[in-house]
């Protein structure tokens, strides 16, 4: 059976970003409490989890605690903003204001046109959050329209000047078929199409999908509007589908015989929900398509970032002149798959600190990934040996190192472990990628320590860190639902994006400078535009997913991992 998952099943950005503002407020509450006005978004789950980072959640805002609100991603009514931030004027509230910028937008609209007289048309669910705070917005009178039958019941003196607008998450469908409608009946009018980018495209997969596909699975909480209007979309096919909100609820023998089924979810669906019915589906399945499953969820990161150590350590070793051979870029490889491999083996939180989805896919594949994690580990020392007992030394140290690091350590009767130190982790990768990929042929070869030994090991140790922290701020969220204590979560997005776009320019100058200042070697205006690229690639990387890290599944992602690659251009130049 082939399972086919949505490209934008998982979280919008919009609620990434509400989440990852209460998060942060969690984190950095001084104390005090931390609480959302409303629930934050429609889906039990990922509240739950929120919930045992010590977040509650105020009902009303005359039941909103000294300390900390977060507005919710749906927004809130005027009124009940107002009287927070009067709370906040007297120093009671800090307040976190997570309202969805495509919610903003509409709030916008209806503030420019009701004061002109316009009578506002909300085409949305009654009852739901973002509707009623849209209301509080117009003051010239409003109504919530859910269908064509409530559309045709509107007066002509509500149509005589009116402003129509789209709860975010409203169907595209049924807001073209109503504002043909009313723009037949109205007098003056205006139609400001505020449903969100992701929600349409989202229902266009939605729509595609369930064409091709022999059963549609749709994951999500049972009171979140943009997940219901996906299922009826569906429906809409003739397709079996299943609502679930997690993989327990799934009736697998209803897909015996299947050869498709899609997955979709809303956006308030948590990437890890999603991912535990595809590990779910794809366990019923055989051949092909389960194998690829397996080797890419078994060693697709872990070999995309060896095979790029490996490149990089070459290209650096033509850079410095060093003999080229394929024993040192094997061996940087090697131990940086078997490093990746045993990681989360040895992680104190458990092999659930990367989600429960990656913790079943682990722990069923233990053996085979543990006796590749030790295969890689012995290519290692094998290699090291066969060079030295310089460089075995070194790499059997880095090795200890790597294992050792999680690990908690008592000593004096205070119990100690590296991994507590927030940001430790990016400067021990770092470290050890360097030592292995630079130091240690280096000194084995006993070539200088001069300016481009000292550049080089700089590149290689300043492009490890970025890449490692780059993933952490992909898995920010899940890192503090977990507990773990990252530079990102330690200096917040913005600033730690700031110290790599240090570290990437002051790479960029030290490198140009250093080729320039030695034209006589080499081809320096090709070997100036690898190490312009190379520096510059992870920039353009953090500008084009600087806001959608986790949002879905783009539909073309490049991978940070891209910059080692780019560094081994330099064994051709």
């Amino acid at each position: 059976m082939k399972v086919i998952v949505a490209k934008t099943a998982g979280f919008c950005w919009g609620v990434k970003r509400a989440m990852d503002a209460v998060l942060e407020a969690s984190v950095r509450n001084d104390g005090r409490p931390v609480q959302t006005l409303g629930p934050l978004i429609h889906n039990p789950q990922a509240l739950e989890l929120i919930g045992k980072r010590g977040v509650a959640v105020a009902e009303a805002p005359d039941k909103v605690q000294n300390g900390t609100v977060v507005i919710r991603a749906h927004g809130i009514p005027i009124q009940d903003l107002r009287g927070l931030k009067e709370r906040q004027a007297k120093g009671e509230l800090t307040i976190v204001n997570a309202t969805c910028p495509e919610v903003a937008k509409v709030h916008h609209k209806i503030k420019k046109w009701s004061p002109k007289g316009y009578f506002t048309v909300i085409l949305g669910s009654h009852g739901h959050a973002e509707s009623v705070a849209h209301r509080s917005f117009a003051e010239h009178g409003s109504v919530i329209v859910a269908n064509m039958a409530e559309a045709e019941a509107l007066t002509d003196e509500q149509l005589k000047k009116v402003l129509v607008v789209a709860q975010t998450t409203f169907t595209v469908k049924d807001y073209h078929a109503i504002t043909d409608y009313i723009r037949g009946r109205a007098g003056d009018a205006v139609f400001e199409n505020t449903i969100c980018e992701d929600t349409w495209m989202r229902q266009d997969e939605a729509k595609e999908l369930a064409r091709t596909v022999d059963a549609v699975i749709v994951v999500g909480g049972k009171a979140s509007s943009n997940t219901k209007h996906l299922a009826e979309l569906a429906h809409h096919y003739g397709k079996p589908v299943q609502y679930v909100e997690t993989a327990c609820e799934l009736d697998l023998s209803a897909f015996t015989g299947r050869e498709t089924v899609g997955v979709l979810a809303g956006a308030s669906t948590p990437t890890w929900l999603v991912d535990e019915v595809v590990d779910v589906l794809e366990q019923l399945g055989d051949g092909p398509s389960r194998w690829r499953s397996f080797l890419q969820g078994a060693f697709g990161s872990s070999s995309l970032m060896a095979v790029g150590a490996g490149l990089m350590t070459l290209g650096v070793h033509r850079w410095l002149g060093l003999p080229l051979g394929w024993r040192y870029p094997l061996l940087t490889a090697a131990y940086v798959l078997a490093m990746y491999l045993l990681s989360p083996f040895l992680d104190p939180l458990g092999l659930g600190a990367k989600g429960p989805a990656r913790a079943r896919f682990l722990e069923r594949n233990r053996k085979v990934l543990l006796a590749s994690a030790l295969a890689a580990l012995a290519l290692t020392f094998g290699l090291a040996a066969s060079l030295g007992g310089k460089v075995l030394s070194i790499v059997a140290a880095a090795s200890l190192v790597g294992a050792a690091y999680k690990q908690r350590i008592r000593l004096g009767g205070r119990e100690w472990a590296l991994r507590r130190i927030p940001g430790s982790k990016d400067v021990v990768v770092a470290l050890a990628l360097a030592t292995v990929a630079v130091i240690t042929p280096v000194w084995q070869e006993g070539r200088a320590w001069d300016l481009r030994a000292f550049a080089a090991i700089f590149l290689v140790g300043v492009l490890a860190f970025v890449r490692t922290v780059i993933y952490e701020i992909h898995d920010m969220q899940n890192d503090q639902i977990v507990g773990k204590e990252t530079l990102p979560i330690l200096l917040g997005k913005r600033a730690t994006k700031a110290v790599l776009l240090s570290l990437l320019g002051t790479l960029l100058a030290g490198t140009l400078w250093l080729t320039f200042d030695n034209r006589t070697h080499g081809h320096p205006m090709a070997v100036a535009l690898v190490l312009v690229i190379c520096a510059a690639y992870p920039v353009i990387y953090l500008w084009l997913y600087h806001e959608r890290f986790t949002t879905g599944r783009t539909r073309f992602e490049l991978s940070v991992d891209l910059s080692f690659y780019l560094v081994g251009l330099l064994a051709l130049v």
